[in-house]
């Protein structure tokens, strides 16, 4: 994807708060932090997977939603150049970061990248143990570089997931996620729960040292 904005900065100053775009946060005394900074129409269920996880692990949040009526992919900034403020402070007080992406493709598997390999493979086995496969992320979105904010929090490395369209809808019961459906927390489905879980339980056993 070729994005039309060469950075946060430059995409604020040509669009309009509420109109295009909105950002939602939650601060919490957590060393970890959950975003999606692609969320609402721009890559489907990454808003609302994001939150699942930073609400039931009481970790702190952010995400950027698009929310036009058409043409959200043009609100797209990739991380190496997402220099949006309220970010970058709440990253640069966590310990820990995870964010949540979307990327094309048909089976349900995720993609995982960043620099904080122990977390990483923390997760690849939770993730595993409930039938999710997951995979190395190829270069491109491989989420290696110093300039990548997830790898910009008070540890330098953090961890880039990228999920395919078909796990991201089959997190929700209809298996739709526009904006009712995704929006509906009645029609999260018992996959997404067990997704949170997996992700949290990997955090837990991180944090307290395990190999």
């Amino acid at each position: 994807m070729i994005d039309q904005f060469n950075s946060m900065s430059e995409l604020l100053s040509h669009t309009t708060e509420g109109i295009d775009w909105e950002i939602s946060t939650r601060q919490m005394k957590h060393p970890v932090i959950i975003t999606a900074v692609h969320g609402g129409a721009i890559e489907r269920g990454t808003t609302e997977i994001a939150q699942s996880i930073s609400e039931k692990g009481n970790y702190s949040f952010y995400t950027f939603k698009g929310v036009r009526k058409n043409k959200n992919n043009k609100l797209h900034v990739t991380s190496r150049h997402f220099d949006e403020p309220k970010l970058l402070e709440m990253i640069k007080n966590h310990r820990y970061t995870i964010s949540v992406h979307g990327c094309m493709g048909d089976t349900p598997e995720v993609y995982i990248g960043g620099k904080d390999k122990s977390l990483i493979k923390h997760i690849k086995k939770r993730l595993s143990e409930i039938d999710i496969i997951v995979k190395d992320a190829p270069a491109h979105i491989s989420g290696m570089h110093d300039d990548n904010f997830v790898n910009c929090n008070q540890n330098k490395a953090g961890v880039q997931l990228e999920l395919t369209a078909k796990l991201r809808k089959s997190f929700f019961k209809n298996k739709k996620y526009n904006l009712y459906d995704r929006e509906n927390r009645d029609n999260w489905s018992s996959t997404m729960s067990e997704f949170t879980e997996a992700i949290i339980l990997a955090m837990n056993f991180y944090q307290q040292g395990f190999n």
